[in-house]
């Protein structure tokens, strides 16, 4: 069963948007996962009250395929234990798919209730669309009766939104993830990493944090590289492999996301990006790590998801895709991330620079 899971987007320089009636929010979620849901259970935390300093805010996002019936209760239990840490007043359900008339999976819905229920926050907006394109129906579940259409999904502030913050909004999980799949296996590119793996055995044995400083300069001329346009070549592309492989080095690159100046943090971003989709297991784990590090900063979205995967299956032991996802466990959102990878890489970049000469 797939899950897709996306934190709070960061409170500084984001629009404000208003969501006016059920319609709307409905027509904003293939926007807050990244691509329009089918057959899936959406839910959606609310924080803050009307009236109160910041009124009403969307909070973390999550959503999975719809369980067969011997399997909600577990399912959405799971979904209520990623969410609840954040500690949102309550939270929005959408049962997308299925049905014609009345709502249907109406134990989807009441097991949201329970869940939520048992930890005290409330679940009060469960609401069921056959799917999400404008003007479609939605209705609530008993005992509410409301019901409407679905609002603009295209033409939308929300969809503007998404798109200023940098956020793709694919056209299905099945193309969002397609988005970073690897390619065909490549033995040549697989022998180049070994032989770059070799020299640099030697290269860090002799030359210590020297051979830490050279390998990020690799790093930073391949970023300036890919950001001007020039494809890179196998031997560029397995040094960095390697390169990305020394902690130190990977530490100070992920600083990169939190450049001021968004050319940089997406130059980097790119760079990423193609390590992803050539490299190899388990070479790729590093990058893809990197990669879902730079988005959450950014406010998440559905690709973090499937960077982290990558990294789980290319090396399930590694430390820093587990550390994520520990952090994204508790409901955790870009600040606490930021403030992760800003102390990390400048702790390094010092330790790196203290040993200089």
């Amino acid at each position: 069963m797939s899950t897709d899971h996306r934190p709070r987007p960061p409170d500084a320089d984001r629009p404000e948007l208003r969501l006016r009636d059920p319609g709307e929010l409905v027509a904003a979620v293939p926007h807050l996962i990244g691509f329009p849901p089918v057959e899936s259970l959406v839910l959606v935390a609310v924080h803050g009250t009307d009236g109160a300093p910041g009124g009403r805010r969307l909070g973390v996002v999550a959503r999975t395929d719809l369980p067969p019936p011997p399997e909600t209760t577990d399912a959405v239990h799971g979904l209520a234990t990623r969410m609840a840490p954040a500690g949102p007043r309550e939270v929005i359900a959408v049962v997308v798919g299925g049905g014609n008339g009345d709502p249907p999976r109406r134990d989807v819905a009441d097991a949201v209730g329970a869940a939520f229920a048992g930890r005290r926050i409330g679940a009060p907006t469960r609401l069921w669309v056959p799917r999400i394109a404008g003007g479609a129906p939605w209705r609530c579940y008993p005992p509410c009766d409301c019901r409407g259409t679905v609002g603009p999904t295209e033409d939308s502030p929300f969809a503007a939104a998404a798109a200023w913050l940098g956020h793709v909004t694919f056209g299905s999980r099945a193309e969002l993830e397609a988005s970073l799949a690897a390619g065909p296996p490549d033995p040549q590119l697989a022998e180049l990493i070994r032989a770059e793996l070799e020299a640099a055995i030697l290269d860090r044995e002799l030359g210590g944090p020297a051979a830490a400083r050279r390998d990020l300069a690799a790093v930073a001329a391949a970023r300036d590289e890919v950001a001007a346009g020039r494809v890179l070549t196998d031997v560029e592309i397995a040094r960095l492999a390697v390169a990305l492989g020394d902690p130190a080095v990977r530490d100070v690159a992920m600083g990169w996301a939190l450049d001021p100046d968004e050319a940089a943090a997406g130059a980097a971003r790119q760079l990423w990006t193609l390590l992803v989709r050539r490299l190899p297991a388990p070479e790729v784990a590093d990058p893809a790590v990197m990669l879902a590090c730079a988005l959450l900063v950014r406010g998440g979205g559905a690709l973090v998801g499937v960077a982290l995967d990558r990294a789980r299956r290319a090396d399930p032991g590694h430390r820093l895709a587990a550390i994520v996802e520990a952090l994204l466990a508790t409901g955790a959102g870009p600040d606490a991330v930021r403030r992760i990878i800003r102390d990390s890489s400048a702790e390094t970049a010092e330790r790196l620079r203290g040993r200089a000469g």
